[in-house]
Parts: structure tokens; C-alpha cells; sequence
């Protein structure tokens, strides 16, 4: 069976990524082996160092970027990214910016202090100080967002603080996803909303 063009796009951005990882972790190698009868294998390879420069396995500034089955654009950007593990299964990085494309014509915009994006289910959490910024005007706060790289789907397991047009506001719960897989994005908060009303003046 053939692979579908969502398929084809979400493997590109994830090679992007992966293979820079990879081909350091190479470079890495051959340095070792240059300096050392040690093998290799007795080496992890998460504490590759060698160096005042610090060669890691990392990549500065990597990206992400993909299109949804209706047509938004999502791209993921973040200044350092490392990979967890002895795999490349999962990336741990730091200082990461999402920023989602509406077909419709709005958008959306992630921060976030740091971030763990699997890309088995092709998923991003965000973590530490998460900012959320809306073409309508609202701005939310919260400590973790679990936010989706292939689709239009964000979802906050705790606590929110927000602005927008109608004022400031709190909640237990925020989820941002297409209703029935179109292209209409909704933004709801839940558990426990309290609003302060701020009234247009006349």
C-alpha cells in the first residue's frame, strides 16, 4: 500500500531532524576512535564529549515542518535539540517555537522553555514556561502542553491563565482541535472557568 502524502510530509520533517543527529553522533565516532584503542560500544551515546567545543550529539536550530490532511501548515522550531536514550526515537529539546497556519487564515503560536517530541506518535510536549498565542487575541500560560506535529490538536493536563476579548481568565483544562476533522479550530476551556469580564467601551 502507498504511503499518503500526510505519511511522506511527517517522515521528511522527522528525517530532518534525525539525520543531522545522526550523522554528528558519526563525526563524533571518528573523532573518538582517532584518540582512542578504547571500543566504542563501551562509550553511551548520550555522553559523547570531546573537547572545549563540547562535540555533542546535537543539533542547533533543527526544524520541523509538515502540512494537515485540510491544509494547515505546522512547523516546530527549537535552538538545541539532543536525542533521549541510545535511540532516536524521542528528542529532547530546548527553547522550541511552534507555529500552525490555519487554512482558514488565522494562526497559532507555541513556546515553551523545553519540549520531548516522540516521533512514534508524532506528538510534542512542551514544557516549563508554555506561552500560547492566538491570531483572535488570546494569550495563555500553563507548565505542559501536549501538542500534536502532524495535526491541529493541543491539549493542557492541568491548570490555564489566559487574556483575550472578552478578559482574563482561568481554567482547569484548555484543548485546541479541528471539530469533526474539518478545517473549523476551536479553542475550550474546561474545569472550573472563571472569567474576569472585561466590557467593550462604548
Amino acid at each position: 500500500m502507498a504511503w499518503s502524502d500526510r505519511n511522506y510530509t511527517r517522515m521528511v520533517g522527522w528525517l530532518k531532524i534525525v539525520l543531522p543527529l545522526m550523522a554528528l553522533g558519526l563525526l563524533s565516532t571518528v573523532f573518538l576512535l582517532s584518540r582512542s584503542n578504547e571500543a566504542i560500544q563501551d562509550l553511551p551515546y548520550a555522553e559523547v564529549e570531546i573537547g572545549e567545543d563540547g562535540l555533542l550529539e546535537r543539533v542547533l536550530r533543527p526544524s520541523f515542518a509538515g502540512a494537515t490532511d485540510s491544509g494547515d501548515l505546522i512547523t516546530f522550531v527549537a535552538d538545541m535539540a539532543k536525542p533521549v536514550g541510545t535511540g532516536l526515537g524521542q528528542i529532547a529539546a530546548d527553547k522550541v517555537e511552534a507555529d500552525i497556519q490555519l487554512k482558514s487564515g488565522g494562526s497559532i503560536q507555541f513556546h515553551s522553555d523545553t519540549a520531548l517530541m516522540d516521533g512514534a506518535d508524532a506528538t510534542a510536549q512542551l514544557q516549563g514556561r508554555v506561552v500560547i498565542d492566538t491570531s483572535t487575541g488570546y494569550r495563555v500560560t500553563t507548565e505542559q502542553l501536549i501538542a500534536g506535529m502532524d495535526r491541529v490538536y493541543a491539549e493542557t493536563p492541568g491548570q490555564v491563565r489566559g487574556d483575550g476579548p472578552p478578559g482574563q481568565f482561568t481554567a482547569g483544562r484548555m484543548v485546541i482541535q479541528a471539530e469533526g476533522g474539518g478545517s473549523d479550530v476551536q479553542m475550550r476551556f474546561t474545569d472550573r472557568v472563571k472569567l474576569l469580564y472585561h466590557p467593550k467601551p462604548e
